[in-house]
């Protein structure tokens, strides 16, 4: 006998509005440095190169903006934020401290019922894909994902919410990260040991191995376990990246 669907049986397919494929366009743009830090944004320039209307570009820009990526300044437009120290280190001391808390969630979800990580491993295995292709944008897409999905295993809906609300930050500092980078090998193993450790570790082993997983990238080991043990971490506060 078949089911006859129902609402409650399937969610609706939903596709990114007009004006939200323009914001991630742009979001792409600023992270592979075709548009850079605190450069100004020309909304029919960008309507003409896209060749769309104004007004899915207007939306995206006031989208950008609401999310604290662009900023409107008195009779000189829209430009984009300062990319620089302050904004680094707001995204990293934001999502350590998130991420320690949805991670050390997700590992006891995932202990509970080892089939939920098969998306944390889809994506994992989208990342090595990518990374085998040299495709910097595939890559910084799967490492979104990546991370999304450890906070869908989180099963808060709260930290969710704040995770994506600074989801186009933190796909700006991946394509910060990577630009011209040639070598994932080191990206690769650490979303490895990021996805062992929800298995195997402890809750303390699990917040220095977030910490690790988002400093390595500007920093050393040692530099983000001392980050994340409460202690000044020094250089590695010094080497973030800026565009």
């Amino acid at each position: 006998m078949s089911l006859a669907l129902t609402s409650q049986n399937l969610d609706p397919i939903r596709t990114p509005s007009l004006p939200q494929m323009v914001a991630d366009k742009i979001v792409e743009a600023i992270g592979d440095r075709r548009i850079l830090s605190g450069q100004r944004i020309f909304e029919l320039e960008l309507a003409e190169q896209l060749a769309i209307s104004r007004v899915p570009v207007r939306e995206a820009l006031r989208v950008l903006q609401s999310q604290g990526l662009l900023r409107s300044l008195p009779r000189r437009g829209v430009h984009v934020i300062d990319l620089d120290q302050r904004w680094a280190m707001e995204i990293y001391d934001t999502r350590t401290a998130l991420e320690t808390v949805a991670a050390q969630r997700a590992a006891q979800n995932i202990r509970n019922n080892p089939q939920a990580a098969a998306g944390l491993d889809s994506a994992l295995a989208a990342i090595e894909t990518a990374a085998r292709r040299q495709d910097r944008a595939e890559i910084n897409r799967a490492d979104l994902a990546f991370h999304t999905e450890l906070y869908a295993l989180s099963d808060s809906p709260l930290l969710q919410t704040l995770w994506a609300a600074m989801t186009r930050h933190v796909l700006i500092m991946f394509g910060l990260t990577t630009y011209r980078r040639i070598d994932f090998d080191i990206l690769i193993e650490e979303h490895r040991r990021l996805r062992r450790v929800l298995e195997e570790g402890s809750p303390g082993d699990i917040g220095v191995e977030v910490a690790i997983h988002i400093i390595l990238p500007h920093g050393s080991r040692e530099l983000a376990a001392e980050s994340w043990s409460g202690q000044p971490p020094g250089a590695a506060r010094e080497s973030l990246p800026t565009s």
